[in-house]
């Protein structure tokens, strides 16, 4: 089969919806489902385009983020550190890039806040030049970067951070606003507790 016939076969379709489905049934709460929904995905999908295939690395990238909406964080980080790794020598590759901020959580919940946000300074840069300074993903990253900071009792960055992050979901037109909204707020919260305490 060519490449072309690759890219329109039925398989493709399939699993694009079966990745959507995924994150759907993520978003509903139900990461257990999505766990199994995906891996069944990446079983389809490595077998008809290998596992170097887009495809197959955004599946890789649900199946992290679903290990860690479960709290399996040593496994989110696996799997994660592994898919970045594999596609490294991608310059600019958005997948490596969320699964790096992926891995920056997860070991920031696996207790070294430190670690966490090195990795999380460093991709900021490269956000910024990919996708812009006010665009969802840059927002998301310094949003769970605030509460990195709260972890490091670095209270008044972890603030300002999030008052500059709730200005900006206030003018934004984009759908995921009033979740970058809410986070930010959260850690404020957090920041301000944190401030009255020390």
């Amino acid at each position: 089969m060519g490449f072309l016939d690759r890219l329109s076969s039925p398989e493709t379709a399939g699993v694009q919806r079966g990745i959507r489905q995924a994150q759907s049934l993520l978003h509903e709460d139900r990461p257990q489902e999505a766990e199994t929904l995906v891996r069944q995905v990446l079983d389809v999908s490595d077998k008809a385009f290998g596992p170097a295939h887009e495809l197959s690395a955004t599946a890789r990238v649900v199946l992290a983020t679903v290990l860690y909406a479960q709290g399996r964080y040593e496994e989110a980080e696996t799997e994660a550190h592994d898919l970045a790794a594999h596609r490294a020598q991608r310059p600019d590759d958005q997948l490596a890039l969320a699964a790096l901020a992926l891995c920056a959580l997860a070991v920031r919940e696996q207790g070294d806040p430190t670690e966490a946000l090195r990795r999380q300074d460093e991709l900021l840069p490269f956000y910024v030049r990919i996708h812009g300074p006010e665009h969802p993903l840059t927002l998301k990253l310094r949003a769970d970067r605030a509460p990195t900071l709260n972890r490091l009792e670095r209270h008044e960055e972890a603030a300002a951070e999030c008052r500059d992050l709730l200005a900006l979901a206030a003018a934004s037109k984009e759908p995921t606003a009033e979740a970058l909204a809410r986070k930010a707020e959260d850690g404020l919260a957090a920041a301000q507790a944190g401030q009255s305490v020390s």
